[in-house]
């Protein structure tokens, strides 16, 4: 098994400091003009440029000359323009921690040792890891870590996350960019990744009386199905209008379609994926399942 873990490139509390360029950088510059340099310290580390977007690039500051000016340690590889963002961050490195799963509850916190070390991807929103041994039989936390200064964010900052068995049923840059989001690039994927999950865990509950779940691997149809749930959840999540209601309520009748067995969900070669003959919960069709005709009593 393995699992991929997702961390947010540029959380709240990794940022110690946000500036603004007062004049333009060219490609090989040392000097930085701000429009103030209040915050920022020697030997921080900052990025110049836009969060997680083409063009950023990290650097470290040498010394603050006065107000407005600061001098790098090495000239800068990319030309910035006047108003880009300079932020000052804790650290430019993701500590990745790991613990084993013993109860099916968050281990406590000293049974969390440093499992990996990953360089922050600037110009994405997310930075990824994939453990290749990764499973459910493990709990992750992640912090933010400088490996001159040794300093790190409190391991209990950011929420434990479990490692999966089975993979998401479509990625998280399907579903923002079907919500119209692509460009929204203050929605961090850990928003997103919130309303993946309850699309999923609604398609798993929906479809459990009829279908395996969670399917592995994933037809089509579901992944469909996800992709259109999840960005009707977050754009009525965003907006609530009557337009983004109307959205999600076609998406979910089509979902009951499945579950109902008005239509059916078929593997790559074609043939129905359905388990089972249930006997509908009464007195509504669409109740869970209590009891399957193959059951004996």
């Amino acid at each position: 098994m393995a699992t991929t873990l997702r961390i947010d490139s540029f959380n709240e509390i990794n940022v110690i400091e946000r500036a603004e360029l007062a004049a333009d950088a060219a490609k090989g510059a040392t000097e930085l003009l701000l429009r103030s340099t209040q915050g920022i310290i020697d030997g921080q580390v900052i990025y110049v440029g836009h969060l997680s977007r083409e063009g950023i690039e990290k650097a470290a500051v040498l010394s603050v000359d006065d107000d407005t000016t600061v001098t790098l340690s090495e000239p800068l590889k990319l030309a910035h323009k006047a108003y880009e963002a300079v932020t000052a961050v804790l650290g430019d490195k993701i500590h990745i921690y790991r613990a084993v799963n013993v109860i099916d509850a968050v281990p406590s916190d000293d049974a969390f040792t440093v499992f990996a070390t990953r360089e922050i991807d600037p110009d994405q929103m997310s930075t990824y890891y994939r453990d290749s041994a990764g499973s459910s039989g493990y709990w992750y936390r992640f912090t933010y870590f400088n490996e001159t200064t040794l300093e790190e964010t409190p391991l209990t900052e950011l929420p434990a996350v479990r490692g999966e068995d089975v993979p998401h049923y479509a990625s998280i840059r399907e579903i923002r960019e079907a919500a119209g989001f692509q460009n929204a690039y203050n929605l961090a994927d850990s928003r997103i990744e919130l309303w993946r999950r309850n699309a999923e865990a609604e398609i798993n509950t929906a479809l459990a009386g009829r279908y395996a779940v969670p399917f592995a691997p994933v037809p089509e149809i579901v992944h469909v199905l996800t992709v259109q749930l999840a960005a009707a959840l977050l754009k009525d999540d965003a907006f609530g209008s009557s337009e983004t209601g109307k959205k999600l309520r076609e998406v979910r009748l089509m979902l009951k379609d499945y579950q109902l067995g008005s239509l059916t969900i078929s593997d790559a070669a074609g043939l129905d994926l359905g388990t089972s003959e249930t006997v509908p919960g009464w007195p509504d069709e669409s109740a869970p399942r209590y009891f399957s005709m193959g059951d004996r009593f």
